[in-house]
């Protein structure tokens, strides 16, 4: 008798301490967003996509350009959704340096379904990701002057 007790309260003991197990997990798994410092992991709201293509793509950018670009874009988060930064390489056959002259041109994607592309420029591969956020950021302030107008802005924001 005593056995079927014990054996009794050492099952219920193992399900109330597995219940408390789960409730933790989910606690901590709802609450993940607290360390990645306000950013949602479950919403990809907080910080607008960034896609590469042409002739450099995400691996050819230091995890360090991509943060930045990613802070950066953190700016206008709730207006932009998507960007792609399209590149092309005068030389394919050369090695990317520094120094090489890279051509590039942003696709952007807004969260109201406005989509426009920037002309292309040239910049130097150092200079790359700043240039791309110094662009993007003019293109973007001429959309916000256009909007607070009144007036309904075209396919291509052109500011040189």
């Amino acid at each position: 008798m005593s056995r079927k007790r014990r054996s009794k309260a050492e099952e219920t003991a193992r399900n109330v301490f597995f219940i408390v197990v789960a409730i933790l997990v989910v606690v901590v798994f709802f609450n993940l967003d607290l360390l990645h410092k306000g950013d949602s992991l479950f919403s990809r709201t907080t910080v607008a996509d960034i896609k590469f293509s042409g002739d450099l793509k995400r691996k050819n950018y230091a995890p360090e350009e991509i943060d930045r670009m990613q802070a950066r874009l953190g700016r206008h988060g709730k207006l932009v959704q998507e960007i792609t930064i399209r590149t092309s390489v005068q030389d394919a056959y050369r090695e990317v340096t520094p120094n090489t002259e890279i051509l590039f041109d942003i696709r952007v994607v807004l969260r109201n379904g406005f989509v426009f592309t920037t002309p292309p420029r040239r910049s130097p591969r150092r200079d790359l990701p700043a240039g791309v956020m110094i662009k993007l950021e003019k293109d973007l302030k001429a959309y916000r002057t256009i909007k607070e107008q009144g007036r309904d802005p075209g396919t291509l924001i052109n500011t040189m």
